[in-house]
């Protein structure tokens, strides 16, 4: 299958410009974040086909984490004297407005280079090209194993609630049917788990995991031909836009 533009950039190479334009969000103000950053990333989602799942995550991202610090800040901030919306006990002004912008702008940028960086990267890429610049395959297995943790505790507890439901037990309808088909599955969830981790230890030593010698891969990823033209403009283009922060 072919991979996108965005998915056919060396995922060191998308890591790099991810931490850069993260470190650009703290040093501008709001309007590079909500204004350059969401925007860009959103057409690069929508340029490598991934629009869908990434506009989905980076919904769901906005409404749990910002939009709630955004609110938390705008209520509590007593700063500027042009008072927007007086509600007696609650007053807005347009400072703690932009307050909140400029307090959730970080938060903004993280979010969606990260989710980018992940949609549009194979972890098994990212692992093998985090050992290509000699990191220890203990941390590049511990950092795997993270990232697929969430995924693959989802997929066990769909799992095991299609397994209750067949054997007759509700599992939709009212919230409280689901709270209460939810928490008899944590048990075998957390055995599944356990289970898994034996088998993993298990299959680590078989291949020889511990092994000092050098590891070596099934998957072969190159980093194409202007990918150290890329890392070069990225660092320029970094360096201009920080001394442009200050200088300019």
């Amino acid at each position: 299958m072919k991979k996108g533009l965005v998915s056919s950039i060396y995922p060191t190479h998308k890591l790099l410009i991810a931490v850069l334009t993260i470190i650009l969000s703290i040093v501008y103000d709001w309007k590079f974040s909500y204004l350059v950053v969401l925007p860009v990333c959103i057409l690069l989602s929508l340029i490598d086909g991934k629009f869908i799942s990434y506009i989905k995550k980076v919904i769901i991202g906005l409404f749990l984490f910002v939009v709630f610090i955004f609110m938390f800040k705008i209520i509590l901030d007593k700063t500027g004297t042009n008072i927007l919306i007086d509600l007696g006990f609650i007053k807005i002004s347009e400072g703690a407005i932009f307050a909140g912008l400029n307090q959730t702008s970080a938060l903004v940028t993280l979010m969606a280079t990260m989710l980018l960086f992940f949609e549009t990267t194979d972890i098994e890429d990212f692992m093998i090209s985090l050992q290509r610049m000699n990191v220890s395959h203990v941390v590049t297995y511990i950092t795997l194993s993270t990232l697929q943790l969430i995924p693959d505790m989802a997929k066990k507890s769909k799992v095991i609630m299609q397994a209750q439901q067949a054997r007759g037990i509700e599992t939709e309808g009212s919230l409280l049917k689901r709270l209460s088909a939810f928490f008899p599955s944590i048990g075998p969830l957390i055995i599944s788990s356990i289970t898994d981790i034996e088998d993993r230890s298990i299959t680590l030593e078989v291949r020889a995991f511990s092994s000092n010698n050098k590891k070596t891969t099934l998957n072969n990823i190159s980093k194409g031909k202007y990918a150290n033209v890329l890392d070069v403009a990225s660092i320029l283009i970094f360096l201009v836009l920080f001394a442009w922060r200050f200088l300019g």
